[in-house]
């Protein structure tokens, strides 16, 4: 971190990422890159794959030390641990699709909501990795121009309610979940076409007990699918469940619960 200085929209830092650096796409190996839902689906479409065969095939899943919750990273490759969509001497072969963490580089964002705020409150920091010379001739940019520029505000406003849920979860106080509550977490999150698939297209109970106009918009937008999923998930793991439900995962007790 650059110092402990909290950057927000109108301040500003100097960085430029160009093939003429001597550094271009050595950030591109290595990594411990975690991948946000949104991430997932927008990664999954570019590549024409369904959500679930991308997550098998470029990613491994473990449950956090201490979240409790599955974590999705994205598999490096090769004996140099390359990214698989880097191609050598060009760059990033999805850059369009690339994660929400890659265009945030070479920033951290922070955000926070409390019960009384209306929105959330973010803020950032500069991130100086000592093999990066994007700071040496460099372009000054304000935050707000380089979420615009990198196309961060859709992506942060997905994070933010994956946020949500994960705030609903500490405030429960639940501490860990059992295996079919981590299936349920997985799918409503990460897996988006197998939550298609059980929500919209199998016989559900719950489906029928929501507004139509809802199930209309969340078959037909698939981001609007999405926040539906990850907000499903919070009401059903953390918030006393579903009104109704045929999934056979649904009916297993909160953990921490009572038995």
């Amino acid at each position: 971190m650059d110092g402990s200085k909290k950057l927000t929209d109108d301040d500003t830092f100097c960085f430029s990422c160009t093939p003429e650096k001597k550094c271009f796409t050595r950030c591109c190996h290595d990594l411990n890159l975690l991948l946000m839902p949104y991430d997932i689906m927008v990664l999954k479409n570019r590549l024409g794959m369904k959500s679930g065969d991308f997550l098998k095939k470029y990613t491994s899943v473990h449950v956090g030390f201490e979240s409790g919750l599955p974590v999705i990273m994205l598999k490096m490759e090769g004996p140099y641990l390359k990214c698989p969509f880097l191609e050598e001497g060009k760059g990033c072969s999805i850059y369009d699709a690339r994660p929400g963490a890659c265009r945030t580089y070479p920033l951290a964002r922070m955000a926070r909501r409390s019960k009384d705020m209306e929105g959330v409150e973010e803020f950032f920091f500069v991130v100086r990795e000592p093999d990066c010379l994007g700071f040496k001739d460099c372009r000054t940019w304000t935050i707000r121009e380089w979420k615009e520029n990198e196309g961060l505000n859709e992506y942060n406003e997905m994070n933010d309610i994956f946020g949500e849920l994960l705030q609903a979860k500490t405030e429960a106080g639940i501490e860990h979940l059992t295996a079919d509550q981590i299936d349920i977490f997985y799918m409503g999150c990460y897996d988006i076409d197998s939550f298609r698939q059980n929500f919209l297209e199998g016989p559900n109970l719950e489906r029928y007990m929501e507004d139509p106009q809802v199930i209309e918009r969340i078959s037909n937008d698939e981001k609007e699918l999405l926040k539906y999923g990850m907000r499903w998930v919070k009401k059903k793991l953390f918030e006393g469940g579903c009104l109704s439900c045929n999934l056979a995962a649904c009916n297993t007790p909160q953990a921490g619960a009572d038995k």
